[in-house]
């Protein structure tokens, strides 16, 4: 591991982490970053180091008197401003890329290996249909950080019933958009 620039990749990757890590958690001990940082070739410090620098360009930090470290980039300056003008394709992006960074490691081949065999004894195949939201588990564990993993009206920290709200939400807001259309072609 040398001191080097940051990809897009691995900046992708750190926007990530730092939309879904908690503020106080941005350290280098922190066990998703030592993963992360295995994967993308670099020390848990440096990437720990680059989500504070992250966290100086971010409003929601600075605006309640904690700053981050002093030392982002131009790049990291770019990509907040990416972030912030196309927040769903950055999303997308983000995910994809740390998708792609996850499928190569050994950890994630045995995880998925070791899933599929427990579920399913006979070797067989089956087709599931599902309906996913692109940009969904970005945006879910962004929202789920950002509040600490409580609801933000009764501080609950209860994940199930987090998520349920989160799709309830969803939900809500496809039949206003839906309804708005309608109106809009009456």
């Amino acid at each position: 591991m040398s001191n080097r620039r940051w990809t897009r990749q691995e900046l992708l990757v750190a926007f990530r982490l730092y939309c879904q890590i908690p503020f106080g958690k941005l350290h280098s001990l922190n066990p998703e970053i030592i993963k992360i940082a295995e994967l993308i070739d670099r020390t848990p410090s440096a990437l720990a180091m680059k989500l504070a620098n992250i966290a100086s360009l971010d409003p929601a930090i600075t605006s309640t008197g904690r700053k981050g470290l002093s030392s982002a980039s131009n790049a990291d300056k770019e990509m907040w401003q990416e972030m912030q003008n196309n927040w769903e394709n950055f999303a997308i992006e983000s995910e994809n890329t740390i998708n792609y960074i996850l499928r190569g490691s050994e950890s994630y081949v045995a995880e998925n290996e070791s899933a599929s065999e427990y579920q399913d004894y006979t070797g067989q195949d089956r087709i599931v249909p599902t309906k996913t939201r692109i940009g969904q588990n970005f945006f879910r564990k962004s929202v789920l950080s950002a509040y600490k993993y409580r609801c933000c009206i009764t501080g609950l920290a209860i994940p199930k019933l987090l998520e349920a709200v989160l799709k309830l939400l969803v939900s809500l807001e496809q039949e206003q958009k839906i309804r708005q259309i309608g109106w809009k072609y009456r």
